[in-house]
């Protein structure tokens, strides 16, 4: 990753800031992208120890139409891109029905459309770069659907089908192609998130950052993947647990599921 330029978007969250101090350790040269202003701020003055290269982009993934004029700022900051990075997210915690237009909007807008107009957009950028490389961050959600999180399963399934067909597009460019799928990860991105059951969210979100797998090992996924041009890298042991299980007793994870739903472990069910 030696003098590589990466555009990391949703670089202040938990998973964003693990794979940055991981690239910047690296040598990468880092366009970070993100709507938190403070957050990226406090990121840029914790890289600045570490001699990499850094520039921060306050944007709003939502606001499509600015995209081009981030790519150009990155361009003139850095001189180039390489590799690109797709990881910003968004989730909303409860039932569909308690959902409005604008939650199931915002999720699939953020978390898929921004994804593919994001790379559609640097893509121009990134041919004919030596080791170019396009990598997206989705889930375990994208293997399996999760109650109370349709619209981010629906997303995540999207962002996984969109990297299996863009990844043979892109190797006949001379550019690679990657999809991680983190299971539960140890940060707050539950905790922040809007929800229509603040109890049941809270609970998760606990278990989620007392048991979660540390955001680093999906920085470290993301540099195995960036060496070794991997199509798919799932990071957890819940995300093993959960393919290996659909691979081998499909009908059990559904049951699970649905038993769980009944005895309010997501939360409630009524809106």
């Amino acid at each position: 990753m030696k003098d590589r330029i990466v555009v990391l978007t949703g670089a202040a969250g938990g998973i964003g800031t693990a794979i940055a101090r991981r690239l910047a350790r690296a040598g990468a040269r880092l366009a970070l992208v993100d709507r938190d202003e403070a957050g990226l701020d406090a990121l840029a003055t914790a890289l600045s120890g570490s001699q990499a290269q850094v520039s921060t982009h306050l944007f709003d993934l939502r606001e499509l139409a600015e995209l081009d004029q981030l790519a150009h700022a990155v361009v003139a900051a850095h001189g180039g891109v390489d590799v690109l990075i797709n990881n910003a997210g968004v989730t909303v915690h409860g039932p569909l029905v308690s959902q409005s237009a604008e939650d199931v909007a915002r999720v699939i807008g953020v978390d898929l459309h921004a994804v593919i107009e994001t790379t559609r957009v640097f893509l121009p950028r990134l041919r004919g770069r030596p080791g170019a490389h396009v990598v997206h961050i989705a889930s375990m959600a994208g293997l399996q659907g999760f109650p109370f999180q349709s619209t981010y399963s629906a997303a995540k399934f999207g962002l996984r089908g969109f990297g299996q067909a863009l990844r043979p597009e892109l190797a006949a460019m001379g550019i690679g192609c990657s999809t991680i799928l983190p299971g539960t990860i140890a940060t707050g991105f539950l905790r922040d998130t809007p929800t229509h059951d603040a109890v049941s969210s809270a609970r998760l979100a606990s278990l989620m950052e007392r048991f979660g797998t540390s955001p680093d090992r999906v920085a470290a996924a993301v540099t195995h993947a960036l060496r070794w041009n991997r199509a798919e890298v799932r990071v957890g042991w819940d995300a093993h647990l959960l393919a290996l299980t659909r691979w081998m007793c499909p009908p059990l994870l559904p049951w699970l599921l649905g038993l769980m739903l009944r005895r309010g472990f997501f939360g409630a069910t009524k809106p």
